[in-house]
């Protein structure tokens, strides 16, 4: 089964508006075959990878206990499948941290075994 699908990429301040021609195997299998609008190879990466297994950065927040905040804003260090966030926000929902924390310290390593760090994104001082 043939479908079209049009997107804006993402990768630069372009936003090229991609129209990405995708086909279907029996087992649903997504492939694509042209790629159209880009105006560099990053796009077409990009659309590859948006329809093959989309990859977002997640970021949020995790629990700080005797800290001068309450929350700390966490980040993944690389982008991880879209399929896994909600996953990985009940995991995180879970996580507690002492203060200090500093900008960049591992809250929680391998992240699904994904191989992907959850970091700190600000430093977080003792109350």
């Amino acid at each position: 089964m043939t479908s079209t699908e049009t997107f804006h990429c993402t990768t630069c301040p372009s936003e090229c508006l991609l129209t990405v021609c995708v086909e279907r195997d029996g087992d649903g299998v997504a492939h694509v075959t042209n790629v159209q609008g880009n105006r560099c190879p990053r796009g077409k990466r990009f659309a590859e990878q948006e329809v093959v297994c989309p990859m977002r950065i997640l970021a949020t927040t995790v629990v700080v206990e005797g800290g001068d905040e309450h929350l700390v804003p966490v980040r993944t260090c690389s982008p991880i499948p879209r399929a896994l966030h909600k996953d990985a926000m009940e995991t995180i929902r879970e996580l507690r941290v002492s203060a200090p924390v500093r900008m960049g310290d591992v809250i929680a390593a391998n992240l699904l075994d994904t191989g992907v760090d959850l970091v700190a994104s600000m430093d977080v001082g003792p109350a």
